[in-house]
């Protein structure tokens, strides 16, 4: 098994948090997040395999979840935060199920309990736009510039530079088409209402109010699922608002860790 790539941002010392990141994204999308925390916590970033620069050999294999939770135990502290953004916070949320000892505690940013919407799930994304991006995959560089732009879509000010940003900082190296792939069908696979209303931990789920992927309506599904789960709202903010609205998205992490930190 590869060993994955992770990034350490502020003290080891302090309280840390470990970050998992979306699909056809990589850890660095965690950075702008990591700088505003440098006094208070130790950011430990992981880039998912053939992202960033963790190798990836068998993008069916390094895909399978079983496969997948092992690789991230294998690099994760233990009880700690557990901070998932998109796919990462699925991951997130399928790790404290498993290993209840391992993650102290879920926050999972702008992610959904199922990624895409049917008959009984309103609140994901429609299955046309899942399968267009399926069906355009193999051109990895049109299929990462329409994600990125999809990312910042409902963004109030400055769309164009934060594009900018997530395609220089979180899409190179550019990850092959059979790692996206992979990915992609493994987000639409993963389904975790049954594990969210059965989990233990202390959970945050954050939500952003013009996120063009994660309707903020699924806070209600959330609620329902799990009654003592917390939801926030990132006001104003766009799927990519850990990297557009950081300081937004802080406030509701300290708000949070000052009661289950």
């Amino acid at each position: 098994m590869t060993t994955l790539k992770t990034y350490s941002w502020g003290d080891e010392s302090l309280p840390t948090i470990f970050c998992i990141h979306g699909w056809a994204s990589n850890a660095q999308v965690f950075k702008p997040l990591a700088d505003l925390f440098k006094d208070r916590f130790h950011f430990l970033a992981v880039d998912l395999p053939g992202f960033g620069h963790s190798v990836c050999t068998d993008a069916q294999q390094a895909y399978d979840i079983d496969q997948l939770m092992e690789a991230l135990f294998e690099v994760a502290p233990d009880n700690c935060t557990w901070l998932g953004w998109s796919l990462g916070g699925m991951l997130a949320v399928q790790a404290a199920a498993r290993a209840p000892q391992r993650v102290k505690n879920v926050m999972t940013l702008c992610s959904n309990a199922k990624f895409v919407a049917d008959n009984k799930w309103k609140q994901g994304v429609p299955k046309p736009l899942f399968n267009g991006f399926m069906e355009s995959i193999d051109d990895v560089r049109l299929t990462l510039r329409r994600f990125a732009a999809l990312t910042v879509v409902g963004e109030q000010k400055d769309m164009l530079i934060s594009l900018k940003w997530l395609q220089q900082n979180t899409q190179v190296p550019a990850p092959s088409s059979d790692v996206l792939k992979q990915s992609l069908e493994l987000l639409a696979q993963i389904d975790n209402r049954v594990l969210l209303s059965k989990l233990p931990q202390p959970c945050l789920h954050m939500l952003a109010t013009d996120d063009a992927i994660v309707p903020h309506k699924v806070s209600q599904e959330y609620n329902a699922l799990n009654e003592k789960h917390l939801t926030s709202f990132v006001p104003n903010g766009s799927h990519a608002s850990l990297v557009t609205l950081p300081q937004s998205v802080a406030n509701g992490i300290l708000t949070f860790m000052q009661v289950n930190g």
